[in-house]
């Protein structure tokens, strides 16, 4: 599963990750919030990563990825 790191995002900006989705898995309601993940939708295909060091893997609780 992806995850934002929302105090790592800067929050100011357009989220460049939003149009590397393949799914239209992120959403981001406006230019001043932290995007976030609808995982119905993600396929944990890794593209948000490549686009934004704020989007990682989720570790389980053993913290595996």
């Amino acid at each position: 599963m992806i995850d934002v790191n929302v105090q790592a995002c800067p929050q100011n900006h357009p989220c460049p990750a939003v149009h590397s989705c393949p799914e239209g898995a992120i959403i981001q309601d406006d230019i001043f919030t932290a995007p976030h993940i609808d995982h119905e939708l993600c396929t944990d295909c890794g593209a948000c990563i490549q686009a934004c060091r704020v989007f990682a893997r989720a570790r389980d609780e053993a913290g595996v990825l």
